[in-house]
């Protein structure tokens, strides 16, 4: 699988992980994170993925506050890894 294909792949689980989860209080917001995730599978760049994992972003208070933090952190790091993202 090349770099692209791996990174979507990841995309796709936390929409998957995001859509299952419920929504959070103001700073985990399900349909907001849903758009992020969206936006980046549509039209993919390295800005947005690092905008999207910032500790304390939308998408990993979503992953707090609805139980997948640890899992948030290894999807979060395998995209890092993948898109050399320091």
């Amino acid at each position: 699988m090349d770099t692209d294909q791996v990174a979507r792949k990841v995309l796709e689980e936390l929409r998957r992980k995001a859509a299952a989860s419920d929504d959070g209080s103001i700073y985990g917001e399900r349909d907001r994170a849903l758009q992020d995730l969206d936006l980046l599978l549509s039209n993919p760049s390295t800005d947005g993925v690092k905008r999207l994992l910032l500790p304390t972003a939308n998408l990993q208070e979503l992953s707090l506050e609805n139980g997948w933090g640890d899992e948030f952190n290894k999807l979060a790091s395998k995209l890092e890894s993948v898109l050399d993202i320091s």
